[in-house]
């Protein structure tokens, strides 16, 4: 390999590895992410929160709002997004009307 394959390979293992520190099980039902942790700067977006917590039943208002943005599918079960973030997913599909 040459050694931008191999820096990039590396830089990728490197990455992967770093994300092992915040969410270090992997299995259905358990989420990477949730909630928001503030921006990066005045103008950045929210950023989403590592959590590594089982996924939830959300409030009757947030899953009303889910099915309505994403559809059917999300009648039931579980969630790991908090109504935040569901306002922000409604938000975004405004603008593509």
């Amino acid at each position: 390999m040459n050694r931008l394959a191999c820096s990039a390979a590396l830089a990728a293992l490197l990455g992967l590895a770093a994300g092992e520190a915040y969410t270090p099980k992997h299995e259905a039902g358990r989420c990477a992410i949730r909630g928001s942790c503030g921006s990066s700067g005045f103008w950045s977006p929210a950023l989403p929160c590592p959590d590594n917590g089982l996924a939830e039943e959300p409030e009757d208002d947030v899953r009303k709002q889910l099915v309505e943005i994403c559809g059917p599918k999300w009648t039931t079960g579980p969630i790991c997004c908090d109504g935040d973030q569901v306002l922000l997913a409604e938000n975004f599909s405004l603008c593509s009307c």
